[in-house]
């Protein structure tokens, strides 16, 4: 038998640490969109799939998405906002860590559905959430 030599290479713990900041740092300059507008998302997707017979009803779509029928029916009601918030909230985006709106603070503005109310709660939220995470883009 020929004896093998493998060459293993090693890394300092230095150097390791320096690429995780260096990717960590990367990752919060990158933004994507934001949690509530790929659920408003999810939601259009499901009722066009519904409107056109792709699920029989929101029963089906919960066992097969994994979703309790509450919590779709939280994920559903995002339809219920006025269109020109929905369209905001579909603009929105995000860096890690930083939502610049939650669901639940979303759930506040769909408790009433009269949509010049919506906008005053709405308005509301958006001032906070662009004071918190540093959007200014929300207000309005």
């Amino acid at each position: 038998m020929k004896d093998r030599i493998e060459r293993i290479s090693f890394r300092t713990r230095k150097q390791s640490r320096q690429d995780r900041r260096a990717r960590r740092e990367a990752d919060l300059r990158q933004t994507r969109p934001a949690r509530v507008a790929r659920l408003l998302a999810l939601a259009h997707d499901i009722e066009r799939r519904i409107q056109a017979g792709g699920f029989k009803d929101y029963a089906e779509v919960a066992r097969l998405h994994g979703l309790t029928r509450a919590r779709l029916t939280q994920v559903m009601n995002l339809l219920l906002l006025a269109p020109d918030i929905q369209a905001k909230v579909l603009e929105m985006m995000a860096r890690a860590g930083r939502e610049p709106v939650t669901e639940r603070q979303l759930r506040e503005v769909t408790n009433t559905v009269v949509w010049a109310e919506q906008r005053v709660v709405w308005s509301q939220i958006a001032q906070r959430g662009a004071c918190r995470s540093g959007l200014l883009l929300l207000a309005g």
